[in-house]
């Protein structure tokens, strides 16, 4: 009884699928046909290609750029933006090698120092113990009077106050 199905056709796969077992004058012979079948398929396609672009307009794109040579004007443009682009890129690399050149070995940034409890208390009119509690806790009700300084808080839990 012969066996049917992928386990089978995994077993016995054709060649043309496993081309670690093909020559190289198959493997370019199958890509050649390939490429070419491609091309057919697409040179079937021109009448609609040719549709749409007589559709867009772009048979009078055709006509100024190709028939009337506009297309010296976009290659002008090009030189011109690809000079500006090189001259915009050396600017920058100019730029980074003299930063690099005058800053190499020199650390100039300082690390800040940490913020305590007793500099944020200081700095809100606040207890620094109350502070580091503060900073314990995962949710707080703060209040605040009429001139944006700190009236009152209060540590929530599941919803509640809890009085401090």
């Amino acid at each position: 009884m012969e066996e049917s199905g992928p386990r089978h056709n995994a077993l016995k796969s054709p060649l043309i699928e496993r081309p670690d077992l093909q020559s190289t004058r198959q493997r370019t012979l199958y890509g050649a046909l390939t490429l070419a079948f491609w091309a057919f398929w697409f040179y079937l396609w021109l009448p609609l290609f040719a549709l749409l672009a007589w559709m867009l307009g772009l048979q009078q794109a055709f006509k100024y750029m190709v028939v009337l040579g506009g297309y010296h004007e976009v290659i002008r443009l090009l030189g011109i933006y690809s000079l500006i682009i090189v001259l915009l890129g050396g600017g920058i690399v100019f730029w980074a090698n003299y930063n690099i050149t005058r800053f190499s070995g020199v650390e100039r940034r300082r690390v800040n120092p940490p913020v305590t409890p007793a500099d944020i208390g200081r700095d809100f009119g606040q207890d620094p113990k109350s502070v580091a509690r503060w900073q314990s806790e995962k949710r707080l009700y703060v209040k605040h009077d009429d001139e944006g300084h700190i009236a009152g808080v209060e540590i929530m839990i599941d919803g509640a106050s809890v009085p401090i």
